[in-house]
């Protein structure tokens, strides 16, 4: 088994520094968090993209993609009821598949809750819906990417949208495409009334 760790957890500290002590921790795989990248994604240059991939194997790690992707952004919501906000949110996903695919990635984990969550007057089916069509209008650039979104089910405590790993799988049906996947989290499944193994 191979074991992967998200940049962001070591906050603040220099991208080199950080990448030798998940080596050194024993970590072969290393996620990103765009935001801790930049402030915008699309602002990091072809060569910036290759120097970070390039730092991320010096150390010895494998980068395996994405995580925390609407993290930190503003205007992006993906259950949001504005078309105009759904379809800047699709864009951006897009941006961020290219971005992977540039650092040697290839999974992307959508958690987001605050982007996901329930707006007022939303209803759980319509959210669906609109979730649908956002991944379904990333497909092409996914496809293109070599890139996978992993839907990742969030605990109640941490989202009101897709709390479970059957609501995860309806979206992931209705968009109906391998670049669309199931992501299990260990905490978001302990919730859950259904054992882990099940």
């Amino acid at each position: 088994m191979k074991f992967a760790i998200c940049n962001e957890t070591f906050v603040d500290w220099p991208l080199d520094r950080a990448l030798a002590m998940a080596a050194e921790c024993g970590y072969t795989g290393i996620e990103f968090a765009p935001f801790t990248l930049g402030s915008d994604i699309r602002g990091i240059s072809p060569s910036g993209r290759a120097d970070i991939r390039r730092l991320a194997t010096g150390a010895g790690l494998q980068v395996v993609g994405l995580h925390w992707l609407l993290a930190k952004t503003e205007g992006l919501h993906l259950t949001s009821p504005d078309p105009a906000t759904r379809r800047r949110t699709a864009e951006y996903l897009g941006d961020l598949a290219r971005l992977c695919r540039d650092l040697g990635g290839w999974a992307m984990v959508f958690g987001s809750p605050q982007q996901r969550n329930l707006l007022p007057g939303v209803s759980r089916e319509q959210a669906r819906d609109y979730a649908v069509e956002v991944f379904t209008a990333c497909l092409p650039v996914f496809e293109e990417t070599g890139t996978t979104l992993a839907v990742e089910p969030l605990a109640p405590g941490d989202s009101n949208f897709l709390t479970t790993a059957a609501e995860a799988v309806e979206v992931i049906d209705l968009v109906g495409s391998p670049h669309c996947r199931l992501h299990l989290d260990c905490r978001a499944m302990s919730s859950e009334p259904t054992p882990i193994p099940s």
